[in-house]
Formats: structure tokens, C-alpha cells, sequence
């Protein structure tokens, strides 16, 4: 399954989701905005996509992962819209029959998402300033 949304993942939904009788692993990656030294005083990141495309990319993802990883499934969930720090804004889950492939599987799946979907990050800042 992959979807963007504007309202907030609901982890607890799409990981039960995964839970499969012949899984002995469930693995998450939830992303968030997040402060740092390098990145400043954000408060929130303002995410954009050009919909259509960015889900037909993550779709490619999902079955391409299945089939290199041969995990039992794969949901991607990204948030769009203006997200503060402390909510999940990426989430990526996994169930697997053993914790490698899915491991393998969900660093793999969130690199491609990363990189070759089209969303798009505005960093807004206390101060004002946006990158």
C-alpha cells in the first residue's frame, strides 16, 4: 500500500496492517522534522508533491522491493502539508518472515522514496527564514 495524506499516520492502524501469520518481523521507519545543529531553530517542514507521479513512483518501489527483498509487505505513507517537529511525516513498515530482508527492505525503500520521488521540502525556521 502507498498513499500521501495530509492528516497524521496513524502508526498503530498501518502497523497492525502488516502483522502477518507467516511474518516473524515487523520493522518501521518513521520520519520526522527534527532539529539539529546544522539545521537551526525549525519548527516545522512544509512538504509538496506532485501527486499523481510521486505515487505512481512509490508503487514502482513497494512491488520492486517485494520482489528484490521477498518480504510479505510494504506500506509507504508521506505526509504533504505543513508538519511541526514531532510528527511523522515519512513512514515506511515492512513485515518480513526474518528481520534481515526486512531491515534490507526498509533502508533500501526509504533511499529510493528519497530519491527519486517527487516531494519536496520547504524547512521553515523560528526566526522566519525558509529554505
Amino acid at each position: 500500500m502507498v498513499k500521501i495524506q495530509r492528516d497524521k499516520i496513524d502508526v498503530n492502524l498501518l502497523e497492525d496492517m502488516l502483522k502477518k501469520n507467516d511474518a516473524g518481523a515487523v520493522i518501521l521507519f518513521l520520519g520526522e522534522p527534527r532539529r539539529s545543529p546544522e539545521d537551526g531553530d525549525v519548527v516545522s517542514i512544509n512538504y509538496t508533491a506532485y501527486e499523481e507521479m510521486a505515487i505512481k513512483e512509490m508503487e514502482k518501489i513497494e512491488n520492486e522491493a517485494k520482489n528484490k527483498f521477498h518480504v510479505k509487505d510494504v506500506i509507504i505513507v508521506h505526509r504533504i502539508g505543513n508538519i511541526p517537529l514531532k510528527e511523522i511525516s515519512f513512514f515506511v513498515g515492512v513485515s518480513s518472515a526474518h528481520r534481515e530482508e526486512g531491515f534490507k527492505a526498509c533502508q533500501w525503500i526509504v533511499d529510493e522514496v528519497k530519491s527519486t520521488v517527487p516531494i519536496w521540502k520547504e524547512i521553515r525556521y523560528e526566526i522566519g527564514r525558509n529554505s
